[in-house]
């Protein structure tokens, strides 16, 4: 079946971006410009949006990829050129920041020139530390918000996410972390975003293969012909998964690829 591979796509943090060393091990960029030279795409699928995309420089001087989807699949990106975004809807943003405000949570608003915070908890500092980025500005945040939202991040527990199940209704939450969790619109998951790549390809899902490790790449994971989860994925990835590689410091990604002869 791997002879028929067209498109990989990749989750970025903790599949290939570790954060042990704190970037990307030589034997990722390695394995992605051999498959880059074995006529094969390659595309990052992140939760991140397409703003911070700069902080993976240290990767995209390095390889070329074709695709981009980013926000949990709210964009995509041909190189520079957008191909498809999906905002927030505005009711649900203005909602979330009324429930959030009651509660006194901290979250992030990130739009297509703006990323602003209510406030810093320590949970968003450790977060954004954690991605080698900025912290975004402090703001006073309320419901006469209505600027468009590419991405919303609330920085609080998990076990907190059934404050907003009743006020919201154009939109889904998902987690990357078990201390911050993202809205998105309904249809705003990475495997939508891939699956618009893969209709702009012509392909089918059989031809793609995609590596992940968190809650976000779950439907992603499912979605593709061959799922892989990092050896340091959640527990629930693995088993959704196709197959599970080597932790992310034990270089499975060239591994697997390796071992399934795409590079």
């Amino acid at each position: 079946m791997f002879e028929n591979i067209k498109i990989a796509f990749f989750d970025v943090d903790g599949t290939l971006y570790s954060y042990h060393i704190e970037g990307f091990h030589e034997s990722t960029i390695e394995a992605l410009r051999k498959l880059k030279e074995n006529n094969i795409k390659i595309a990052i699928a992140t939760g991140r949006p397409y703003e911070m995309l700069y902080q993976l420089e240290a990767l995209t001087n390095k390889v070329d990829f074709d695709y981009f989807v980013v926000s949990n699949g709210q964009a995509i990106y041909q190189n520079d050129k957008l191909l498809y975004k999906n905002y927030i809807n505005p009711e649900d943003v203005k909602n979330v920041i009324k429930k959030a405000n009651e509660l006194d949570y901290a979250y992030c608003l990130v739009g297509d020139d703006y990323c602003i915070a209510n406030k810093i908890n320590n949970i968003m500092d450790f977060a954004f530390k954690k991605v080698e980025t900025e912290l975004p500005e402090v703001r006073k945040i309320d419901e006469s918000f209505n600027k468009p939202a590419n991405h919303l991040v609330m920085y609080e527990n998990l076990n907190t996410m059934y404050h907003f199940r009743n006020v919201i209704k154009h939109s889904i939450m998902t987690s990357w972390t078990i201390e911050a969790y993202d809205f998105v619109p309904n249809n705003g998951v990475k495997a939508n975003g891939i699956k618009l790549v893969i209709d702009h390809l012509g392909i089918d899902p059989s031809e793609a293969i995609a590596f992940g490790d968190g809650h976000n790449d779950l439907d992603m994971i499912k979605y593709v012909g061959f799922g892989v989860a990092m050896g340091n994925a959640s527990d629930e990835l693995k088993e959704a998964a196709d197959y599970v590689c080597e932790h992310i410091d034990d270089d499975g990604v060239y591994k697997t690829l390796k071992k399934i002869k795409l590079i």
